[in-house]
């Protein structure tokens, strides 16, 4: 696999924030810093207890992504911290 996109990290979270999959990305690789974060796949916005958790301070995941083409995140609690990378062939 290929980078897609450069490395994002991402500290405005505290509402549900939507993260646009590159063309070409078909996985995600993502790590929760500090807080944990939510995230959803499905357009819909998550929210502090809905959502697939990340775990702050987790090995990261490699998610694969959605056909809808964005990912939507929010932090658990306040000042969580999302890395993230789009990977693809």
């Amino acid at each position: 696999m290929k980078t897609v996109g450069s490395h994002t990290q991402n500290t405005s979270l505290s509402s549900a924030a939507t993260i646009a999959v590159p063309p070409r990305a078909t996985y995600m690789m993502a790590q929760a810093q500090t807080q944990n974060v939510r995230l959803r796949f499905d357009g819909t916005a998550p929210t502090a207890t809905v959502g697939f958790l990340l775990t702050a301070g987790g090995e990261p995941v490699l998610i694969p992504v959605p056909s809808n083409g964005q990912v939507k995140a929010i932090e658990t609690t306040a000042s969580a911290k999302l890395d993230y990378q789009f990977l693809g062939s």
